[in-house]
């Protein structure tokens, strides 16, 4: 018997993840800056966990389907991140850093995936709200910006740099710990399961209509790398405290809480495709004005859309693979959906390094490029759908 409902271990599995990304997203940057990164290598340290994800994630997702055993794969992602990162906070130099950034993506890429699926996988049995369960993630990134933005502000005394790592490795072991108290999601016998085991077999064998909506989530979630890698450090030029840039970084999830909160019934009257198109729209019109180097009063008012550019989009994801995929290779597919995303943003961020040294905030107008590229393939995506009766991929 578990310890606690699944929704509410599934809820602090995705609190634990998302805290730690809550801290790396707006701080980790400014980490590597204070460790003596210059813009270039900043790039490339953020994208060298963009790149492993193409290797991880669809291996990471397989893995799980291929086991049959989701939960003790996400403990053991989650344990050997908090270690990695361990290592990261003691490295004696850049490289080592970047060895440990690419180590520890490679278990903590995949975990995200392997939740979705798993939380997917039980929603069919009735026992959760997938968005519902899935806010408690964005509720923890905002208590990580919030923890680690308090922290370096100095909100409590003096604090060393390296408390943004050890945040991280704080999350990874609670996710770990809450993964612990879940049961293994019921395996789709093999003979039952659809496609192929994976790799290019299993690609070929995925719907049109996945494979395009997949291509434009890529796009628009690669449009968010720009302010990832410098929105902070931008913001910290401005002279905004640490404080206040934990605030807007939290401010854009909080909008896309109250998204997830109703997430199911948004989802279920849009769709995913239009939630994809909503998502690259949105994205279109947030990063423009980003260009500009917006003042302060309207960063609070375009740091909201996030629950559009991001939230929309991971909602259509997900349920564009929970709809489309083949029985029994839901992790595997999300895996794959992870990594099109994982090509898109390591692309953007290695690109962001030079464009930004170079053009400074202007460098957003190529991520409101991404993000209308991506709404054009969700327009595609949908006439697709409306071409063809409803899959009945299991995605489990």
């Amino acid at each position: 018997m578990p310890v606690i409902a699944p929704r509410h271990a599934i809820a602090a599995a995705y609190a634990g993840l998302f805290f730690g990304i809550g801290v790396f997203l707006p701080f980790f940057p400014v980490w590597l800056q204070h460790r003596g990164f210059d813009a270039a290598m900043i790039a490339l340290a953020l994208a060298i966990p963009q790149g492993v994800r193409l290797l991880t994630m669809p291996l990471g997702g397989f893995l799980a389907d291929h086991s049959g055993r989701p939960r003790a794969t996400l403990i053991g992602y989650s344990l050997a991140t908090a270690l990695c990162f361990a290592g990261i906070a003691l490295a004696p130099g850049a490289v080592f850093v970047l060895l440990g950034l690419g180590i520890a993506a490679a278990f903590w890429q995949p975990s995200l995936p392997v939740l979705d699926a798993y939380a997917v996988a039980r929603r069919r049995e009735g026992l959760l709200d997938y968005g519902r369960v899935r806010l408690w993630g964005s509720m923890a990134f905002i208590g990580g910006n919030l923890v680690a933005g308090g922290l370096l502000a100095g909100l409590v005394g003096p604090v060393p740099h390296d408390a943004v790592i050890w945040l991280i490795v704080a999350g990874s072991l609670s996710a770990a710990l809450a993964a612990t108290t879940l049961k293994e999601a019921p395996s789709v016998p093999r003979a039952h399961r659809e496609g192929a085991a994976g790799g290019w077999r299993l690609v070929r064998s995925l719907a049109p209509v996945l494979l395009v909506g997949m291509a434009a989530a890529a796009l628009v979630q690669g449009s968010h790398a720009v302010l990832y890698a410098f929105a902070s450090i931008q913001w910290h030029a401005k002279g905004l405290s640490d404080g206040i840039i934990g605030l807007l970084w939290s401010l854009g999830v909080l909008a896309e809480v109250v998204l997830f909160h109703f997430g199911t019934r948004v989802t279920r009257r849009l769709g995913p495709e239009r939630l994809l198109l909503l998502g690259g729209v949105a994205g279109m019109l947030r990063f423009a004005a980003m260009a500009f180097d917006p003042p302060l009063p309207l960063l609070l008012l375009l740091q909201p859309l996030h629950a559009l550019t991001f939230g929309c989009t991971y909602l259509g994801t997900v349920e564009l693979v929970a709809r489309h995929a083949p029985a029994g290779r839901g992790a595997s597919v999300q895996g794959l959906a992870a990594m099109a995303t994982a090509v898109a943003m390591a692309g953007a961020t290695l690109a962001a390094g030079p464009l930004w040294q170079a053009f400074g905030a202007a460098t957003f107008l190529a991520s409101a490029a991404l993000a209308t590229a991506g709404a054009l393939l969700a327009l595609a995506a949908g006439w697709m759908r409306a071409d063809q009766p409803q899959s009945a991929g299991s995605g489990g």
